[in-house]
């Protein structure tokens, strides 16, 4: 029984760290004197995005991560207007990128016999696995003078799966709106 104990601990404290987020937030830049309650409205820029985007699913991704900022600036205060004190540029960047690991005589196979008493073996890195790495930062710019007031962002690896978009973004971008001040 007391063998149990420490596995099923340590089983538990694997599942919760499973449970986290799987995003990180970036360091946020703050014009001095900035206040979000110094500003009534805000609107959008035009969305530029760079890297390999799925073109299929980009405008109801944008459309939906609109409406996260918009729903989360709301709950602040602010409204949504056509000619905005505060306008909002969203960058975004998805990257594709390899999991790779180093080969080792130990676990993937002994030196080759190559004849007159040669045995060759090297090391290399072989590719485990791809994921899509993505980054989204808001600037929030003044518009009655074009300055970048706030900054802020956070990047993290995509899901594959489009219908968990929205439950995996509306966190990251709640936890973004939160940290302006």
């Amino acid at each position: 029984m007391k063998t149990l104990q420490p596995a099923l601990l340590l089983c538990l404290a694997l599942a919760m760290l499973a449970c986290g987020p799987s995003y990180k937030t970036l360091k946020t830049k703050k014009e001095a004197g900035f206040h979000l309650s110094d500003f009534t409205t805000f609107g959008f820029y035009d969305i530029e995005a760079t890297g390999d985007t799925i073109p299929e699913n980009f405008e109801k991704n944008i459309g939906i991560i609109r409406n996260e900022i918009s729903k989360n600036l709301q709950a602040k205060g602010l409204d949504e207007a056509r000619d905005p004190g505060l306008k909002i540029n969203i960058a975004i960047s998805v990257e594709e990128k390899l999991q790779t690991r180093q080969t080792d005589y130990r676990t993937d196979g002994y030196p080759r016999y190559m004849g007159q008493r040669r045995y060759s073996w090297k090391s290399q890195e072989v590719v485990v696995g791809k994921y899509r790495e993505g980054t989204i930062i808001l600037d929030l710019v003044d518009a009655a003078n074009n300055k970048l007031m706030w900054q802020g962002g956070a990047e993290g690896i995509l899901s594959g799966k489009d219908e968990q978009f929205q439950d995996r973004i509306s966190p990251v971008i709640k936890k973004i709106i939160d940290e302006i001040p």
